[in-house]
């Protein structure tokens, strides 16, 4: 798999990053961990982006190998690079060596088959193919809307499962 940070941070993490001071002055090294601003990182399986991870603003941090994240849209490519997942949040988590991902704050997307979710936080797990939570969730789909204390959401398979307590939300 091939990952694509935003040429700025992976010119950090390369330790290449200088920023100068003024014309008559040598390159200084930049510290670590490094904030960028318009961050952009991509993971790739030949020519399919299978994660794709944008943030207004990203503190990107080699020792840990991970980014915080904050205006964040996220996408993850379904089997086939069909649709299968996309959220947007106020701030996240990514784990660059694995591609795990934490969403946070007004998490709110839509799932491949048209569903469209609100809850506080959602997980991907990129081993597993695995979007979930167990905060409470809205969701809603041409049949109604829902209620429940989470979900779970194969991407890959499409297959998604709305955790104990569910509730149909009548319209009036």
């Amino acid at each position: 798999m091939t990952r694509r940070l935003a040429w700025l941070a992976a010119a950090a993490a390369a330790g290449g990053l200088a920023a100068a001071a003024g014309p008559s002055r040598a390159a200084e090294p930049v510290a670590l961990p490094v904030t960028i601003a318009g961050m952009t990182y991509v993971a790739s399986r030949g020519e399919t982006a299978e994660v794709q991870v944008e943030a207004q603003r990203a503190r990107f941090d080699p020792a840990s190998n991970r980014a915080e994240l904050e205006d964040v849209h996220a996408r993850v490519a379904g089997r086939d690079d069909a649709a299968g997942f996309a959220m947007s949040c106020d701030r996240g988590e990514l784990r660059l060596a694995s591609n795990d991902f934490l969403a946070s704050g007004n998490v709110r997307g839509t799932m491949g088959e048209g569903r469209r979710f609100s809850t506080d936080w959602v997980r991907y797990d990129a081993k597993r193919g695995l979007a979930y939570t167990e905060a409470p969730v809205e969701i809603a789909d041409d049949s109604g809307t829902y209620r429940g204390v989470g979900f779970r959401y194969l991407v890959r398979e499409k297959r998604f499962r709305l955790l104990g307590g569910a509730s149909v939300v009548q319209k009036p």
